[in-house]
C-alpha cells in the first residue's frame, strides 16, 4: 500500500519532468527537493521494507542518470558513492533505509522526554517500561503490532550517541552509564569497577548531601593498594569536578548535537559512516559555473566520465586512442590535463595570470591545489571558474570530434574557451566583462 501511494505521487511528477530537457544538475536538484522528500511523512511513522527502499533508489538512480521507463543509460558512479555526503565526494542524496532509521529515532527521543503523553502510556501498558524509564521493554514475541517493536529494535544504535545529565541521580547507573564524560566509569576506571561492592548502583545511592555541600560515598571491597591510590585520587577529583543539579530530574543528552537535543539530520550524519577520504568539494561545487558543469567536474574528479579507458573497463570494444592529440591512449587525466591540446590551453591561462605551474597528476590534485588566492576581486572569481570551463570545453571538443566528426583548430578552441568563460561570468552577475579583451585585461591585472 505504501509503495502504491508513493508511486502514484511520483508518477505525476515524473510524467511532467520527462517532457523537459533537463541537465544532470537539474536532475540532482529535483531528486533532493522532490523525490527524496515525498516519502518523508511515511518514513517518519512506519518502517520501510527493504524491497520498497530498493525500488525507490532504483527510480532515483534511473532519473539521475537520465534513464526513465524502458530507456537505459549508463550509471557512471555507484549509488553508495552518490549517497555519501558532499564533503566526502558524494552528492548527498539520502539513503532511504538510513533516513528511515533516523526519522524513527525521533520516537525513541520522544519516549525519553514525553513522560505523561498518551502514546507513551499505551506503549508502556503493552510492552512495559524498563526500571529507569529510558526505553520500553524489548519484545520478540510473534504477536502484536510490529511498528513499535521495529522502532524499539533501534535503541542499541540510538543509545550509542547519548549520554546523561545528572539531576537527582535516581535513573542513572553510577558505573555503567555515560554521565561524567563520553565513557562510563567502568570503562575509564576498570580496576576500580572490579572492586565496587555494588556495580549496578545508581548515582543517588553514592551521593550524600549535608546542607549546601555534597559528599561522594563509594564502597569498595577493600582499601586501595599503594599503586591504586593515584588512580583513586583521579577518580574522586573527577566526581567532585562535576556540577550537581539538585532538585532536577535526570535527562538524556544527544551527543551529535551541540545543544544536546535530538536532530534527525545529526542522527543521519552519524549513521552514514564517513569514508575519511579527502575530496575538494568546495572547488567542485562553489565555483560560479552552471550546475551541469559542476556535475561533470564531480564525475571527472572521480575518474568516471566515459573516456575510452573507462569504456573498455565496461567491456565495450573500442580503440584506446586520444582523438585530441592523436597519439596516446585516452584516460580522464590525459584528456583533461596532459594531452598536448589540453596543455596548450592550460599554458595560455597560466601565462595570462603570470603563474608558474607544474601540472598535477590527476583532476583531484589539480582542484585541490587550484587556490583561490591567485588574484583578488573579479580576477579571483575568474581564476576559480577556469578549471571547470576549460575541462568542459575540452570534453565538448572531444565529443564533437568523436561523434560528429567536427573539430576546431587550436586558436578556435582557445577562442571558444574564452567566449564560454566570459558568458558564464556574465550569467553569474558577479563579473561582467564586456568583451574577451576585458576578460584578458582582468586576468593580467592581477599580476
Amino acid at each position: 500500500m505504501f509503495g502504491t501511494m508513493l508511486w502514484k505521487r511520483w508518477k505525476k511528477r515524473l510524467a511532467g519532468w520527462k517532457r523537459l530537457y533537463l541537465s544532470k544538475g537539474a536532475h540532482l536538484t529535483l531528486i533532493k527537493s522532490t523525490l527524496s522528500s515525498l516519502p518523508t511523512y511515511y518514513l517518519s511513522l512506519f518502517p520501510l521494507p527493504v524491497s520498497i527502499a530498493r525500488w525507490i533508489e532504483k527510480i532515483q538512480r534511473d532519473f539521475l542518470w537520465g534513464g526513465v521507463g524502458d530507456e537505459h543509460k549508463i550509471h557512471l558512479v555507484n549509488w553508495k558513492q552518490v549517497c555519501s555526503p558532499i564533503a566526502q565526494g558524494g552528492l548527498g542524496i539520502r539513503n532511504m533505509l538510513l533516513f528511515n532509521k533516523a526519522l524513527l529515532g525521533k520516537w525513541l527521543w520522544r519516549y525519553v522526554n514525553e513522560f505523561d503523553s498518551l502514546w507513551r502510556r499505551v506503549v508502556d501498558c503493552k510492552y512495559g517500561s524498563q526500571k529507569r524509564g529510558w526505553c520500553s521493554n524489548q519484545t520478540r514475541a510473534p504477536y502484536g503490532v510490529s511498528l513499535w517493536k521495529y522502532i524499539r529494535a533501534g535503541w542499541e544504535s540510538f543509545a550509542k550517541h547519548t549520554t546523561f545529565k545528572m539531576g537527582d541521580g535516581s535513573r542513572i547507573k553510577f558505573w555503567k552509564d555515560s554521565w561524567c564524560g563520553d565513557q562510563p566509569l567502568q570503562t575509564r576506571f576498570p580496576e576500580l569497577f572490579r572492586l565496587a561492592c555494588d556495580p549496578n548502583a545508581t548515582v543517588d545511592t553514592h551521593l550524600r548531601f549535608h546542607d549546601a555541600t555534597h559528599v561522594w560515598d563509594i564502597e569498595f571491597y577493600r582499601p586501595f593498594q599503594d599503586w591504586e591510590v593515584e588512580m583513586g585520587v583521579s577518580f574522586m577529583e573527577l566526581l567532585y569536578s562535576l556540577p550537581i543539579r539538585r532538585g532536577t530530574m535526570d535527562s538524556m543528552w544527544w551527543q551529535p548535537s551541540t545543544k544536546g537535543i535530538f536532530e534527525v539530520r545529526s542522527y543521519y550524519s552519524v549513521l552514514v559512516q564517513p569514508s575519511g577520504t579527502y575530496f575538494p568539494w568546495k572547488r567542485v561545487w562553489n565555483s560560479k559555473v552552471p550546475s551541469r558543469v559542476a556535475f561533470f567536474i564531480w564525475t571527472a574528479a572521480l575518474g568516471r566520465i566515459l573516456t575510452t579507458d573507462n569504456l573498455r573497463r565496461r567491456r565495450i570494444l573500442i580503440l584506446d586512442w586520444c582523438c585530441m592529440c592523436q597519439s596516446d591512449g585516452e584516460s580522464v587525466n590525459h584528456l583533461l590535463l596532459h594531452c598536448k591540446v589540453a596543455q596548450e590551453l592550460w599554458n595560455m591561462i597560466l601565462n595570462m595570470f603570470g603563474v608558474s605551474w607544474g601540472m598535477p597528476r590527476d583532476v583531484v590534485d589539480l582542484l585541490s591545489c587550484w587556490s583561490g588566492n591567485v588574484g583578488k576581486g573579479d580576477a579571483g572569481v575568474i581564476w576559480r571558474a577556469i578549471p571547470h570551463c576549460l575541462m568542459w570545453c575540452l570534453w565538448g571538443e572531444r565529443n564533437a570530434r568523436t561523434f560528429v566528426d567536427e573539430s576546431r583548430s587550436l586558436p578556435d578552441l582557445k577562442l571558444h574557451f574564452l567566449q564560454s568563460l566570459s558568458f558564464w561570468l556574465k550569467a553569474s552577475r558577479i563579473v561582467n566583462p564586456v568583451s574577451i579583451t576585458d576578460l584578458i585585461d582582468l586576468c593580467c591585472f592581477c599580476n
